[in-house]
């Protein structure tokens, strides 16, 4: 091997391992709408396997120390459509990731993109391998203040 191709294949595999890192994070102002006062949403529409497709539209209000956030998600189907709401709290991680806590009970985890869209992910923040193209689109934004 040429001197030069020595670090070739250890260049390869760095490549390799960065491109298995998580989701670049947030630019600042996708994340500065969670910082202050104030109501975010997000609506769309996304994958269902049993049905057309679930609306949906995701609202995250922050007041002070009070994080709450309202879900409602509409089962499509050919007879019409099944909804359902959804309340509780949420939280925002270093790792651009928003936990959501139900009054039930329930968890549900979503991703916040650079641009500013939404995307469901696991309880451990991983991409599901059939949602890939699953993503809410910024609604609103507005201050509290």
């Amino acid at each position: 091997m040429k001197p030069r191709l020595v670090f070739l294949p250890y260049l390869l595999f760095l490549c390799a391992l960065g491109a298995c890192s998580r989701a670049p994070a947030p630019d600042d102002a996708a994340a500065a709408l969670l910082e202050h006062d104030g109501r975010v949403a997000w609506q769309g529409m996304l994958a269902c396997a049993d049905c057309d497709g679930i609306d949906t539209s995701l609202s995250l209000d922050r007041r002070g120390g009070q994080r709450d956030y309202l879900l409602i998600e509409s089962y499509l189907t050919e007879g019409g459509a099944e909804r359902f709401v959804e309340r509780g709290r949420w939280q925002a991680n270093d790792d651009a990731l928003i936990r959501l806590r139900a009054i039930d009970g329930g968890e549900r985890v979503y991703a916040l993109q650079a641009d500013g869209r939404l995307q469901p992910r696991d309880t451990k923040g991983r991409r599901f391998a059939t949602r890939d193209g699953d993503f809410l689109m910024p609604a609103m934004a507005s201050s509290g203040q």
